[in-house]
């Protein structure tokens, strides 16, 4: 099922949950607690919905939902409100993917760098992307807030493919932010992954064998992320950019009037051409240096890059952007002429 399908497929199981998501945005901070605009609808709105809907069919009769298929249901309905109000689908050009979900996360990446999200919610295509050895066609991203406690989250959605059903195959999936570092944060999801299998039972082999795969497949989820939020991710054709709307206002309140069809945004189309040149250097260069003395040519990896912006005096208004940095090809040899990239200036 595509992403559009998998939205009226939802449209018709909670039929009331749009226009309540939106009646709950427009009550932020007045007959609701206030949440901060990086965050569509905190989940606690989306409990309310699938209880509500629960409650009217009779399937729950208490206050508390306990069934973890409802629960799941709640991570899911979260995701897609906020996705129906753009219906932004992000795809990689297939050079650049590769290299993204290849780059490492280590050193301190802050998880600040997620408030640069393009949309409040994203769905980002993962060609060639498993999880425990099952396909991914790709998955939702977006910022949860708790008004309670003011905790943050990083709130996944994989999308499984699935061509023999009609019925989505979805696996909400939370990732933890704070005063910690996003290599912390993937290693604190990965305990609660253990701790989970300890309570399924699992061997300590069979632990392993859960939270590798989980270690892996976020880190290059997350690496896709952090490209869409980089200061030099390349969206689009650079003249029109993703955007979150404003409601408009109606006789019953204010509204998001989602567009018909989803949008696709092609990502690093660009930035192909020097990942490209590189490796054609590379391999018109040869694998050795050009005497003895010379280090191997070689490429070097793709990483993360972070930069101060801000005036020094005003410490305040100082704040870390994030660039990504292509690989690169070093000590090429002397004789060899590196391709040429001619781009107009206006």
């Amino acid at each position: 099922m595509k992403p559009k399908e998998i939205l009226t497929y939802y449209s018709k199981l909670f039929p009331d949950a749009w226009k309540q998501s939106d009646t709950m945005r427009s009550d932020r901070g007045r007959e609701l607690p206030f949440w901060p605009d990086w965050c569509f609808l905190p989940l606690s709105g989306a409990y309310s919905i699938v209880w509500a809907e629960a409650q009217r069919q009779g399937v729950i009769s208490g206050d508390k939902i306990t069934d973890t298929d409802l629960i799941r249901e709640v991570g899911i309905l979260g995701a897609l409100a906020a996705w129906r109000v753009t219906q932004g689908v992000y795809r990689f050009d297939l050079d650049v993917y590769k290299s993204v979900i290849e780059t490492d996360i280590s050193g301190d990446l802050p998880h600040d760098v997620f408030f640069a999200l393009p949309e409040w919610c994203v769905y980002v295509e993962t060609p060639g992307l498993t999880y425990f050895g099952r396909e991914l066609s790709g998955f939702w991203a977006h910022l949860e807030y708790d008004a309670g406690n003011h905790e943050k989250e990083l709130r996944l959605v994989l999308h499984f493919r699935n061509d023999t059903s009609r019925v989505p195959d979805l696996m909400p999936f939370p990732v933890h932010l704070g005063p910690w570092n996003l290599s912390e944060a993937i290693e604190k999801t990965m305990t609660q992954g253990a701790e989970f299998s300890k309570t399924e039972g699992l061997s300590p082999e069979d632990r392993e064998k859960v939270t590798t795969p989980i270690r892996d497949n976020l880190t290059a989820i997350i690496s896709l992320l952090l490209y869409l939020c980089s200061a030099n991710g390349e969206i689009g054709d650079g003249k029109t950019l993703p955007v979150n709307p404003r409601p408009k206002k109606t006789k019953r309140g204010n509204r998001f009037f989602p567009p018909a069809a989803p949008r696709q945004w092609d990502v690093g189309e660009r930035m192909r051409s020097a990942i490209r040149a590189q490796k054609q250097s590379y391999s018109a260069s040869g694998e050795s240096g050009t005497g003895r003395s010379s280090p191997r040519s070689h490429i070097r990896r793709a990483h993360w890059q972070k930069y101060w912006t801000g005036p020094e005096k005003r410490p305040e208004e100082r704040k870390y952007i994030l660039k990504w940095i292509p690989p690169i090809l070093v000590n090429p040899s002397e004789d060899q002429d590196l391709p040429v990239t001619i781009r107009p200036v206006k």
